[in-house]
């Protein structure tokens, strides 16, 4: 059972007015008021120390996230090894095949973007997609990790797929992934997207995984089947390479 933790009223205020800030554009401190249970001179209060440490910047009385995230993001984005790793092949590759790749690691359960390499053709995705999190069990880029995870933490992600039936349904696509090393996804997570996503890993060490996507009348049956699942996984062994050679862990200390 886990240990019960008290949770931090002003803590999880914070997150909330920050959450909104982002959902909304650039709103004042009375519609922030309308949106979070708390009075106006509460948020406001809340507003002006977010200002002085520069995480949200006011002008003409209305609120946006200041570039304090941006800082910390690409902080948090460059703990990462594979993110050192992969960004020059990946962009090489994507710039070759003219094909949008995108990276991802696991953070806690979820598959997370932390790096896109997008040509003048590719797929379009939301700007939110990069560090959105994504249901490891239900996307091509969590299940090829997900394959390789203990089977207590498989176990606990597709029980939260709802039913027995879509865990089974996952469970022999994971199997399928260990024995071929790859996702191939023909429109299922995203309507008309193809992609095809590949595992990062080191020997038993997980640090991410790449995915081609691209809209389906793009590619041909001979590129989804062979030519680009190819591609990927050669564009994966070079980033296996360099995580292996390098001592990223001494990038990160010095």
């Amino acid at each position: 059972m886990a240990p019960h933790t008290k949770k931090i009223k002003t803590a999880e205020n914070i997150f909330t007015i920050i959450q909104k800030i982002a959902e909304l554009d650039r709103p004042t401190c009375s519609e922030l008021s309308d949106h979070v249970e708390l009075s106006v001179s509460s948020i406001y209060n809340y507003l002006k120390t977010l200002e002085e440490h520069g995480y949200i910047v006011e002008k003409d009385s209305r609120y946006r996230l200041g570039l304090q995230f941006l800082q910390k993001g690409r902080t948090a984005r460059n703990s990462y090894p594979i993110m050192h790793a992969a960004t020059e092949p990946v962009d090489i590759i994507s710039k070759l095949i003219d094909q949008y790749i995108s990276v991802f690691v696991l953070e806690g359960r979820s598959a997370v973007m932390i790096h896109e390499a997008n040509s003048h053709h590719a797929v379009e995705t939301p700007a939110p997609f990069l560090g959105e999190p994504f249901h490891l069990g239900k996307v091509p880029q969590g299940k090829v990790m997900l394959a390789y995870l203990s089977d207590s933490v498989r176990a606990d992600v597709l029980s939260d797929l709802g039913s027995e039936t879509e865990a089974g349904r996952v469970r022999s696509e994971l199997e399928a992934i260990r024995t071929e090393g790859v996702c191939v996804d023909e429109g299922l997570s995203h309507e008309n997207i193809w992609a095809v996503a590949a595992p990062v890993k080191v020997g038993d060490e997980i640090y991410g995984s790449l995915m081609i996507s691209t809209v389906l009348h793009r590619i041909d049956a001979q590129q989804a089947r062979q030519e680009l699942p190819n591609l990927l996984v050669q564009t994966v062994k070079e980033v296996e390479h360099r995580l292996s050679r390098y001592d990223f862990d001494g990038l990160f200390s010095s």
